[in-house]
């Protein structure tokens, strides 16, 4: 792959994630579920002279966010605290959000649903819901169509990621930013995975995305559909022999307890990121729009940097904690096994084929 020179913007990441990012992760809980971010003694930005209409720090603009992680520790209530605290920030406390995590405003499906109803502000969620609404979406979906983080923060910086935040407005709901929360793993209890006849029969647990549950199928596995908080009584319970994840999610929800066999497989880059309810978002000054879209999109870039070391990191934690691995994956048996896959996405799917081919076109050796 041609590799993008980012040394700079990594490390000026890395300094903001230290002192006020993703690193950031304290909040009060309350018994109804909900999280008050803050900022704490972080200082604000100086925004005098900008036009926020009726909102100040005296009146502020409350947004309600809401995401599923059962977790703290997990990606997602990350993404949405550190969104929190940086909008605050940015906007001098002329906007204040109130994330509400563990589900307590729906899961993944619901809270989009809510987004775009415009009975919710805004949600953490995964590209493969969203592409629910916007089928060229699911091209990030397709097995390893990136192969590193080279690949992945050239895309989160090119016109076609823009363009597909952009087009997705038309559903009622904005995306606000893209995290890439890292590379999918398989999780078993039934022993390795490393050629795609070892999937055979195999009751895998996938996200609701066309495109993992073809991937899978065509693999050989029996894919499985359910939303992410039932995942680890479905293993307790044998309901499914295992499960994708990355890292990140695997160690903050306990998969490895009942699924401790980790294929290394990097088979899939999952994205998700906070949706806004459009309306809303049109009804606020084009200055505070670009306060909140910054801040959104200063959050994913902090996260996705943080989340690269931090998989590397759990996965290691995993196998301390007794999790086994094996990273003797034949990546090149899958990809070639996935050939229908996409071939049946780029005949079916115009917008993603187009965003297909322009991808590609970014990480083409």
């Amino acid at each position: 792959m041609k590799k993008r020179v980012v040394s700079m913007l990594l490390i000026g990441c890395l300094g903001a994630a230290l002192l006020v990012g993703c690193g950031n992760e304290k909040t009060d809980a309350n018994a109804g579920g909900d999280t008050n971010a803050s900022v704490g003694t972080e200082a604000k930005a100086d925004t005098s002279g900008k036009d926020f209409g009726e909102y100040s720090a005296d009146h502020p603009l409350e947004l309600k966010l809401s995401h599923f992680a059962a977790s703290e520790e997990n990606q997602l209530a990350i993404l949405a605290n550190t969104f929190a605290d940086y909008v605050s920030q940015e906007s001098g406390g002329a906007v204040k959000v109130t994330v509400y995590g563990g589900g307590t405003l729906g899961n993944d499906q619901e809270s989009l649903d809510s987004v775009i109803a415009g009975t919710l502000d805004c949600a953490v969620n995964n590209t493969p819901i969203m592409s629910g609404y916007d089928a060229g979406l699911s091209v990030l979906d397709l097995p390893y169509l990136f192969e590193n983080y080279d690949d992945i923060y050239t895309f989160l910086d090119s016109d076609v990621c823009q363009e597909m935040l952009d087009a997705f407005s038309s559903t009622g709901a904005k995306i606000l930013n893209l995290q890439c929360v890292g590379f999918r793993n398989l999780e078993s209890s039934k022993g390795f995975v490393e050629k795609p006849s070892d999937l055979k029969g195999l009751k895998v647990r996938v996200t609701g995305s066309d495109v993992y549950i073809n991937t899978w199928n065509t693999w050989g596995a029996s894919a499985q559909t359910m939303p992410g908080n039932e995942v680890l009584t479905a293993l307790q319970q044998g309901t499914i022999d295992a499960c994708d994840n990355v890292n990140n999610v695997c160690i903050a929800d306990g998969y490895q307890q009942y699924a401790k066999y980790i294929s290394v497989m990097e088979y899939a880059t999952h994205f998700n990121g906070i949706t806004m309810n459009e309306k809303k978002f049109e009804s606020l000054t084009p200055e505070l729009q670009d306060v909140i879209t910054k801040a959104a999109k200063k959050a994913a870039l902090d996260c996705t940097k943080k989340l690269e070391t931090k998989n590397a990191e759990q996965l290691e934690e995993m196998v301390a904690g007794g999790a086994e691995k094996t990273d003797n994956v034949d990546k090149a048996a899958f990809k070639e096994a996935a050939q229908s896959v996409y071939d049946k996405f780029l005949s079916n799917n115009e917008q993603g084929a187009k965003y297909y081919e322009a991808i590609t076109a970014l990480t083409a050796k």
